[in-house]
């Protein structure tokens, strides 16, 4: 169906004022607006540069699969926009595509957009936009490893572009290139230039990180490690205020490793927990997949096995998956060449159908011949082509389910290992606690034993004192019974004996004067007398006494 002009150019203003918007510090507005208007939008064009704007709002604000999810809404709105605007729109949804599966780590994948990038802005002569995909392709072959690459293409973009930005990620790029080829002079050379142009502009807040950070990592390298770690905090602190929270994702993981080497364990763990939730949250798989591998190294330096074990199973999780995700994309693409074989096979067919039916009835029979002979040539090539896709289908996947395998058994491995340490400190625990409990009781018995023994001490001394007692008591009763006994006997002894005597010899004294011749008699029972009184004073002497021979 067919727009009008007034529709339109009507629709073309309101998308110029919608970028306004976005361009001028209404985000939120323009991202609002143009949710409303591309449901009432109906000339393509519109509709694709509403999706690209809608694009570059989730991009901004690192939300990665909206952002590539309205790209290719806008790739597909433009399929019949084919001018040089097209062809503009299609150049800038590539770098959208490349920098959004930069971001989500998948660089292979981004290495691809901005190749496709820069092949079509040179054969439009866009020329901006050619260097700009070059920049960004230097910067992805920086994250692979190829640095001869990366430098030849920063290089070329300082000195023939006339993008002030990407002359300033050249010079931010090439500092950071050199700083990790430990050639720190020339490093600090480029960066000097780049805080130079960021220094005139107020509002280059994140290429000002980008130098800091690669100052910092300058430090780092002639080992001023106190100098780097507050320049990665100054980085951080402005990343964090200008919402650049990729770009904080970056350097909380050099201030986590320089933690990390410098053994200040406990702070490196808060940094890689604090890195790990904003990576899940902004789904940056490279990032969160190396805050497994640093808290899984911590956890390990720290003997929490347990944690670690999670820690590394997340971490080959992530790991497979991308590696997955790039392996299935290959084969899709050896998918789409076998179709496509298939169909340009079909067409070959049908154009030597179609030159059969306008041979001359004359040379029909060897018109015929030729177009079969041509006919088998083309199948044969056509099988020839599709045997070596179909082999390389086969042997690609051969060598993913190699690979699963592999990685499959060290997981195993893996797991069995953990497990095993596992069991054998819950087995030492286990034997550890009764031995504990055992070595309390007994303990607790020796306590109990040690005070019964000090109770029955007691109880045997005041027993033996009581014993004392009793018999000291027994002693004196039957002392005061015996010298009783023996008063009673000496009273008695007397009474009978001396005092019978006495009695006699005072009859007899009293007789004295009528019979004289008593006298005699009267000194016998004297003598007798003071005999009984003698025998009874040696009865009363201890036995003591008369055994060493005292005299009385």
């Amino acid at each position: 169906m067919a727009q009008t002009t007034p529709v339109v150019e009507s629709e073309d203003k309101k998308v110029d004022q919608l970028f306004y918007y976005f361009n001028n510090g209404s985000e939120t507005k323009a991202y609002r607006e143009a949710h409303k208007s591309l449901r009432t939008f109906k000339s393509n064009n519109a509709i694709t540069n509403t999706n690209l704007l809608l694009a570059y709002y989730h991009n901004r604000y690192v939300a990665i699969d909206s952002s590539i999810y309205y790209t290719h809404q806008a790739l597909n709105s433009k399929k019949n926009v084919n001018d040089s605007l097209g062809v503009r729109l299609t150049i800038l949804s590539y770098q959208l595509l490349a920098l959004n599966n930069k971001n989500k780590g998948l660089y292979q994948e981004s290495k691809k957009w901005h190749i496709k990038g820069a092949e079509l802005s040179e054969k439009h002569n866009e020329t901006n936009l050619y260097y700009t995909h070059l920049h960004g392709l230097a910067s992805t072959y920086v994250t692979l490893g190829k640095t001869e690459e990366a430098l030849e293409l920063f290089e070329k973009c300082i000195k023939f572009s006339n993008d002030e930005e990407l002359i300033l990620g050249s010079y931010i790029n090439l500092g950071s290139i050199y700083s990790s080829l430990s050639q720190y002079e020339t490093s600090n050379t480029y960066l000097q230039k780049a805080k130079a142009i960021c220094e005139k502009d107020t509002h280059k807040k994140q290429a000002l990180v980008n130098v800091i950070i690669n100052i910092g990592d300058n430090y780092l390298g002639k080992g001023e490690t106190d100098k780097a770690l507050l320049a990665f905090y100054e980085a951080k602190d402005i990343s964090n205020d200008t919402r650049s929270y990729n770009l904080e994702l970056i350097i909380l993981g050099k201030i986590g490793t320089l933690l990390f080497n410098e053994e200040r364990n406990n702070e490196a763990l808060l940094i890689f927990s604090n890195t790990l939730i904003k990576s899940v949250n902004l789904g940056n798989l490279d990032i969160e997949m190396n805050s497994y591998l640093m808290l899984e190294k911590l956890s390990l330096r720290k003997g929490d096995h347990r944690s670690a074990y999670n820690y590394g199973k997340y971490y080959y999780q992530i790991k497979d998956s991308i590696e997955n995700s790039q392996r299935q994309q290959e084969i899709n693409n050896l998918e789409v060449k076998f179709k496509t074989l298939e169909k340009e096979k079909t067409i070959k067919v049908l154009q030597i159908e179609n030159l059969n039916k306008s041979l001359n009835i004359k040379n029909k029979d060897a018109d015929i011949e030729k177009y079969k002979l041509q006919k088998a040539i083309i199948a044969k090539q056509n099988e020839n082509q599709v045997l070596q896709l179909q082999n390389g289908v086969e042997k690609r996947k051969n060598e993913i389910a190699l690979l699963k395998e592999k990685e499959a058994l060290k997981a195993v491995e893996l797991d069995r290992e953990k497990t095993i340490k596992y069991i054998v400190l819950v087995a030492f625990f286990i034997l550890l606690i009764p031995i504990v409990g055992l070595l309390v009781i007994y303990y607790q018995k020796l306590q109990a034993q040690s005070l019964l023994n000090l109770k029955e001490k007691e109880i045997n001394e005041q027993q033996v004192i009581s014993l004392k007692k009793d018999q000291e008591l027994k002693l004196i009763k039957a002392s005061v019974r015996g010298q009783d006994q023996e008063r009673k006997k000496i009273a008695q002894e007397m009474h009978d004996s001396v005092g019978g005597n006495l009695a006699a010899i005072k009859l007899q004294f009293s007789q004295l004067y009528n019979q004289p011749d008593k006298l005699k008699l009267i000194y016998s029972q004297l003598d007798d007398t003071y005999e009984q009184v003698r025998n009874l004073s040696h009865n009363l002497l201890p036995k003591k006494i008369r055994e060493n021979d005292f005299v009385f």
